[in-house]
């Protein structure tokens, strides 16, 4: 499958230096508004470059599109490239509104195309295990989760940078951190019934908001809490409490390094057993996934339900937090 990657900041070319060895996906385009810096990026991956988007939309040569675009202009562009007829992979967020998303997919549906979408933190082979040690009821029934994700990274960062902006980063750190782990909680639990946040810029100015937290409660009685800094030093939990243990998924560094994940699952009785798990390349994984489901119909494990889901929480987070009120979702 051939395709381009539109926008070329830092995920892009993340995305491109991930798939250079992938035998089912091959990266011939990459388009950013501006190029002045990328030729030798060019040279060094053969990708052609271009400025424009509606040239990839119109080149039959290319297959899919891989979206690293403006959170805000997501919708915009899948719309766009169902249409024309690509296939479709989206960094995430998907959207900032659930109705945005819900018409990204409708188009998607109508046109049979396959939406991909960048939750490879699923792939995780910690959070694999898991997924697995909840659905075979090894904690018994799942009462509450708890999670955070939190790095200083963004210290090094203009304070006009788009992360820090309310317009394509209206959560603050959720916005790029914390909707992983919501997607954890979705793909667990299903819809959320109502959310309660609070936003908070301490470490930092306003408008940027450097920490937040999220009281979520699911249609199925299940309750979450999620929290996110990104003025504190790397930190990647993710607990689930049930009425016979609880597991808990830790992380010591990003996903640019190589350190293992640890697992501890706690059973009646207080036994813990700890368990390490080694690194892999979840984006290649989630974007082959992807590429099954395009070409050989295979089932994509991120179901557009789910995504629908996690932005619907994502939305009413933003909220909650400008309110300063609990948020009914359903």
């Amino acid at each position: 499958m051939k395709a381009a990657v539109i926008g070329l900041g830092w995920w892009g070319k993340v995305i491109v230096k991930n798939l250079a060895n992938s035998k089912k996906i091959n990266v011939i385009c990459g388009v950013d508004q501006d190029l002045s810096s990328l030729s030798d990026f060019g040279k060094e991956h053969k990708i052609e470059l271009r400025d424009s988007y509606e040239s990839v939309l119109e080149d039959q040569d290319i297959d899919a599109v891989i979206l690293a675009t403006p959170n805000r202009l997501h919708h915009i562009h899948i719309i766009q490239a169902a249409e024309a007829g690509k296939q479709i992979f989206c960094e995430k967020p998907l959207s900032l509104s659930s109705k945005d998303a819900k018409d990204a997919i409708e188009v998607c549906n109508k046109r049979g195309i396959v939406l991909g979408l960048g939750h490879e933190r699923r792939y995780e082979s910690a959070m694999k295990s898991l997924f697995q040690h909840v659905r075979n009821g090894d904690i018994g029934n799942v009462l509450h989760v708890e999670t955070n994700f939190s790095h200083d990274l963004f210290k090094t960062l203009d304070k006009d940078n788009w992360r820090f902006s309310p317009i394509d980063a209206p959560g603050g750190g959720f916005t790029a951190r914390g909707i992983h782990l919501t997607d954890f909680m979705v793909h667990m639990f299903g819809r959320a019934k109502k959310v309660y946040s609070t936003m908070s810029s301490i470490a930092y100015e306003k408008p940027r908001i450097d920490t937040m937290s999220a009281n979520i409660e699911f249609l199925n009685g299940i309750t979450g809490i999620v929290s996110v800094s990104i003025a504190t030093p790397f930190y990647g939990r993710y607990t689930v409490f049930g009425d016979k243990g609880w597991i808990e998924a830790r992380e010591i560094n990003n996903f640019e390094h190589d350190d293992p994940g640890e697992l501890v699952l706690c059973k009646e009785g207080g036994d813990r057993i700890v368990t390490s798990h080694a690194h892999t390349n979840t984006v290649l994984e989630n974007f082959e996934c992807w590429h099954d489901a395009v070409v050989n119909g295979e089932k994509y494990p991120i179901s557009t339900d789910e995504m629908i889901a996690n932005i619907e929480i994502f939305e009413a987070i933003v909220k909650s937090g400008e309110i300063r009120e609990v948020v009914e979702i359903i």
